[in-house]
């Protein structure tokens, strides 16, 4: 009993040190934030250490949401972690500077060309909790709890690596087509490809890289059994939640009143593009809308999420250029509050979601729940958690079969045209218990 209390007592004002990118509109950073404040609501002390990346992405957009976060939830700003001063020698304009950081990045890092820099020296952390998989979270975890002497957990969002050769040969080969997608220079391309050569490290060689930092940590917490499937190796401080992600009632809310407004179709499909790396399988979704809208002349594509103007670019490119599809025909809606992004899902038609790589998707979640059908690849995260029942409002296909994805499309086209779709409400996981089991779990540790 006295433990218990002890226990309890301590968890009252946790003092933790969180590692999360503010900075990115991802699933993960959703997710990240989600427990973040959930932590706020029950008393306990945050502060955060800016990583190497997320200082990169503020050095190049601003920090504005990074202070806004740290005034909402009082954080303690602990420090960050930043390239040498090589680069800041230079007087370069913002446009330049933008490019270097960008480009040379990767390069900086791996050739340990960084420092921490510590603004606050006298906290103590009780925990350290890194909210992603990527490895420079996982260097920096397993630094500062040899640091701070703390244990350290981290939370996989999606898998640091996969132990499916067919898995990852797939998510190889989207990712060489998103290339196309990217308006390089020629100057840029030779750039990339030297940089890579010098950077990226056999596979292999990477995975036994995470697999000591994963075993260096104390906990690894996977927020899907999808993410342990897709590893296939489990370390034995592996635990996963079943699932750890669903939406939280501000989302529910603004999904019923959206609900109850009777929005009608409007001749339109969507792409849910909360980030637009290669592994979402956006220019699959261009390719497979091409051959759409020989069925559906009429028919346009919307697509969510913020992107460059360089990028743009680099879509239309490729539309004209490998698609013969015009520009008119694709729509780039910029970042969309939430509401506006329901009743978009709920005006579409259906939603092209190729992605080659999720925990558990809260794009399909919203979408099926705003009675919009979607079409995905048949991937370890969708199977579990949504299945494979047509009348559900979700159908998968083999992941990369682009004239299976199309054939499936046309048909429930024509469902929807016909009237005769349905789309069941899906099963959620309520947030409330999630966030009780990821506090449980990090009592464990404390224990």
């Amino acid at each position: 009993m006295a433990k218990t209390m002890n226990l309890s007592l301590r968890n009252s004002s946790l003092r933790l040190l969180t590692l999360l990118n503010i900075l990115a509109r991802s699933g993960g950073t959703v997710r990240a934030l989600q427990s973040i404040d959930h932590y706020y609501r029950i008393g306990w002390q945050l502060a955060m250490f800016i990583d190497y990346l997320s200082y990169i992405w503020g050095v190049r957009e601003g920090f504005e949401d990074v202070i806004a976060i740290h005034r909402r939830y009082n954080v303690i700003p602990v420090g960050y972690e930043k390239p040498i001063s090589l680069i800041h020698l230079v007087n370069i304009s913002p446009r330049s500077r933008r490019w270097l950081y960008s480009v040379i990045v990767e390069l900086l890092y791996k050739l340990n060309l960084r420092r921490k820099v510590f603004l606050t020296r006298g906290f103590k952390p009780d925990v350290i909790i890194s909210f992603h998989e990527d490895l420079p979270y996982l260097y920096l975890a397993s630094e500062l709890k040899n640091l701070y002497s703390a244990p350290a957990i981290s939370f996989l969002q999606l898998p640091p690596f996969y132990g499916d050769k067919t898995r990852m040969r797939n998510i190889e080969e989207a990712c060489l087509l998103h290339r196309r997608l990217l308006a390089d220079s020629w100057f840029e391309t030779a750039f990339k490809t030297i940089l890579n050569f010098l950077t990226i490290k056999d596979p292999k060689e990477y995975t036994k890289d995470v697999n000591a930092l994963l075993n260096s940590l104390d906990m690894v917490i996977a927020v899907s059994k999808a993410t342990v499937i897709d590893m296939q190796k489990v370390q034995r401080n592996i635990v996963y939640m079943d699932p750890g992600v669903s939406l939280d009632s501000n989302a529910m809310d603004i999904i019923g009143r959206v609900r109850a407004l009777n929005i009608p179709r409007e001749d339109y499909i969507a792409f849910i593009g909360r980030s637009m790396d290669c592994e979402k399988g956006f220019a699959e979704a261009l390719i497979a809308f091409k051959f759409l809208l020989k069925e559906f002349p009429s028919l346009k594509l919307l697509v969510t999420g913020v992107i460059s103007p360089k990028f743009e670019r680099g879509v239309y490119r490729f539309l004209k250029k490998y698609l013969g599809v015009d520009k008119s025909k694709v729509v780039f809606t910029g970042f969309v509050n939430r509401e506006d992004l329901y009743k978009l899902i709920r005006r579409s038609r259906l939603i092209l979601y190729p992605s080659h790589e999720d925990s558990y998707s809260l794009a399909v979640s919203e979408s099926l729940m705003l009675e919009t059908p979607i079409i995905a690849y048949r991937i370890p995260a969708l199977e579990i958690y949504y299945g494979n029942i047509e009348d559900k409002g979700i159908w998968l296909v083999k992941e990369g079969d682009i004239e299976k994805l199309v054939g499936v499309a046309i048909k429930v086209l024509e469902l929807e045209r016909r009237k005769e779709l349905k789309v069941k409400f899906p099963r959620i996981r309520p947030i409330d218990d999630i966030m009780r089991e990821e506090v449980e779990l990090i009592n464990r540790v404390l224990k």
